[in-house]
């Protein structure tokens, strides 16, 4: 009985650390599911032209759109883009935060004070993001790639 509790601590442990992540970089986008096939609980990215179609911009790549997170808010509310272009948060509070499509396919890591983290879409759409952080108060923001 001890061995199995000391077990599920550990394993516990290990999973809270893999889901805190690091710092500044952005993640790869997951394969998804076309929109039709996914439940419609987990439905939320891209009201136009599939599942999400975004990535991390290339190292380097200057940003065309700058989002500020500040009072763990996102601003300008709605990002609005054209496909192609490269979408950039900076953190500006003390907290750290992420800007990840609700649906989990793409987003920054935790990006901590000063940090930024970019993502480029390639299909039109409306996406939804929030922070992975904080999905109870930064939820429901939109990014509109026309």
């Amino acid at each position: 009985m001890r061995r199995f509790i000391q077990s599920f601590l550990i394993v516990g442990s290990l999973s809270l650390l893999a889901a805190c992540g690091g710092g500044g970089a952005t993640t790869a986008p997951a394969a998804s599911q076309p929109a039709a096939s996914q439940p419609a609980a987990s439905q939320p990215a891209a009201s136009e032209g599939g599942g999400a179609a975004c990535a991390p911009a290339p190292a380097g790549a200057a940003a065309t759109v700058e989002v500020e997170i500040k009072d763990f808010t996102y601003d300008p509310e709605p990002v609005t883009a054209a496909v192609g272009d490269v979408i950039s948060w900076t953190n500006a509070d003390s907290a750290p935060h992420t800007a990840s499509l609700a649906d989990g396919s793409c987003g920054t890591e935790n990006l901590n004070q000063g940090d930024s983290g970019a993502l480029v879409f390639t299909e039109a759409g409306t996406y939804t993001y929030m922070c992975n952080v904080h999905p109870g108060q930064m939820k429901d923001f939109t990014i509109e790639i026309q």
